[in-house]
């Protein structure tokens, strides 16, 4: 899916308050505003930049602002042809003539499926600050916090660039609460999420989104519509059917709108699943850096965790080898033929995985920290299902996609843990958290490749067959950071099946097994 590539360093974030020299865009409709290039100025008085700096100092403030670089992160490494092209990217492209500047289909396409995506040159986060009658017409208050890639497009958002970036395009992104970023973003009322598009860049096939002419409900073919599940990414999408050689026109609205994402995703559910993990990666990465932050002043002291999710202790050959925090393991808790029957069932599907930089707090692609993973329908695995059901005391509504990984030499994952700090909704799981990890290894591994917990300072070797089970947060969905570990460096090739299960049953559709691809008709 993604390419392993280290990304160039992405510029420091910074905050301005733009008021009046952007402009505004109304509401959330996802509509666009066209912004000329004139120099970014403070304004208000000095009593309302104190309240915006301590407005800006709150929790909400800070999450929504992490997320929003991480977000751009993926995004910017996303947009990367080299890493990664649309299996729509054909559907359409750019013509240039006397006429001006039009985006044909070059293709027939079907009303509701994907004509191109809409570029991020800049993702921003607007926190509103005025309120009351005067909100739409006065906000001196307000402030934007916009991250980009200082060496791709740092001379059109630095010093001066306004008057290089000259026309501008911004959109408006909503976050319905099905959105993984929408949980990160606080009060929609007070924070709007925002892209930049300058048309004066290079067209890419694939991401024409808002290089089309604006129609209306009569004349327009196409709408921006989130991608379900990967917002701040978002798709323009056929309103009817578009012939091969027709101009695609825009319009603002659509009445049928919610039909529309419904065709979408169903259509393209492979890619905005895909999509989407990376998008999830982002999110789980800002919450990690937030607990991270608060950890000294709001640290959870081990004895007031508890009580864990219970498993079934008489599950045969289950051990314990550690206790409190509580660390299983079970040996050949999957024979050596499922092992061998896994891996190559998920061998030929695996796609490079994004990780977490923790020196500069990113969420990036590189070559020394990749593994690459593949999801495995739990209806292609009946009887680890049923092992895996049977030693957490769950239904297989609770226990997240299984994943497959494969860590090549020299690759590792980073310090990590597994669990939330409070509710979080992600992977179709809405307001819940996960209680339990099970991890099996595929093969064995002669050197190299450990798991190891560094606050326990316990080092586990892999072993095929063999399971461990933790626990990455309580029942009262209170991370246990006791759980920190790593996956050492691999010398050889190691293989994991993976999963978590959480508090609650999956409820969204969007992440039902039923829309997962078929491997290969293997049924373990």
């Amino acid at each position: 899916f993604l390419k392993p590539m280290k990304m160039k360093p992405l510029a420091p974030v910074f905050v301005v308050i733009w008021a009046a020299a952007i402009g505004s865009v109304d509401g959330l409709a996802g509509g666009f505003a066209k912004v000329k290039g004139t120099p970014a100025r403070k304004t208000g008085s000095a009593a309302a930049a104190k309240t915006s700096a301590r407005a800006a100092a709150s929790s909400d403030d800070i999450t929504a602002k992490k997320a929003v670089s991480n977000l751009f992160s993926v995004c910017a490494h996303i947009q990367d042809l080299k890493l990664y092209k649309p299996t729509w990217a054909d559907a359409c492209h750019q013509i240039v003539d006397e006429g001006g500047t039009r985006i044909v289909a070059k293709r027939d396409i079907r009303r509701g499926h994907a004509v191109t995506l809409f570029p991020i040159h800049s993702l921003g986060l607007r926190t509103i600050r005025s309120d009351g009658r005067k909100a739409r017409k006065n906000r001196e208050s307000d402030t934007e916090f916009v991250v980009y890639d200082v060496d791709r497009d740092g001379e059109f958002f630095g010093r001066g660039g306004d008057e290089r970036a000259g026309l501008r395009l911004k959109l408006n992104i909503p976050l319905d609460r099905k959105q993984p970023a929408a949980a990160l973003m606080g009060d929609r009322k007070r924070h709007v999420l925002f892209s930049t598009f300058l048309p004066q860049k290079s067209a890419q096939p694939g991401w024409l989104g808002g290089r089309m002419r604006l129609g209306d409900e009569s004349t327009g073919n196409s709408i921006t519509i989130p991608l379900p599940g990967a917002a701040p990414l978002c798709a323009v999408v056929a309103t009817r059917d578009v012939k091969e050689g027709e101009e695609i026109i825009r319009c603002a609205s659509r009445p049928d709108l919610e039909e529309l994402k419904s065709i979408l995703a169903e259509e393209h559910g492979k890619d905005i699943s895909m999509l989407g993990m990376h998008v999830q990666m982002a999110c789980q990465t800002t919450l990690e850096q937030v607990g991270a932050d608060k950890a000294e002043s709001d640290e959870i002291h081990s004895s007031e965790l508890g009580p864990f999710h219970a498993i079934n202790l008489n599950y045969p050959g289950l051990k314990m080898i550690h206790q409190d925090p509580d660390i299983y393991s079970v040996d050949d808790f999957l024979s050596a033929d499922e092992c061998d029957r896994i891996v190559a069932k998920a061998c030929p599907h695996l796609k490079p995985c994004l990780v977490n930089n923790e020196r500069n707090g990113r969420v990036e692609q590189d070559p020394a920290r990749t593994s690459t993973n593949a999801n495995v329908p739990q209806v292609e695995v009946p009887t680890v299902m049923r092992k895996i059901t049977d030693l957490t005391n769950c239904s297989p509504d609770k226990v997240e996609i299984l994943q497959v990984l494969r860590y090549k030499k020299g690759q590792e994952f980073v310090p990590h843990t597994d669990g939330f700090s409070g509710p979080y909704s992600s992977c179709g799981f809405v307001d819940s958290t996960r209680l339990c990890t099970v991890f099996c290894y595929l093969n064995d591994v002669e050197e190299g490749g450990t798991t190891y917990f560094p606050e326990v300072d316990l080092d586990i070797r892999p072993k095929r067959g063999m399971a461990v089970i933790h626990f990455p947060a309580d029942v009262e969905m209170r991370e246990d950071k006791r759980t920190l570990h790593q996956g050492s460096p691999a010398l050889d090739d190691k293989w994991l099946l993976t999963t978590w299960v959480w508090k609650d049953p999956r409820t969204e559709e969007e992440y039902g097994e039923e829309r997962l691809p078929k491997l290969n008709d293997d049924i373990i």
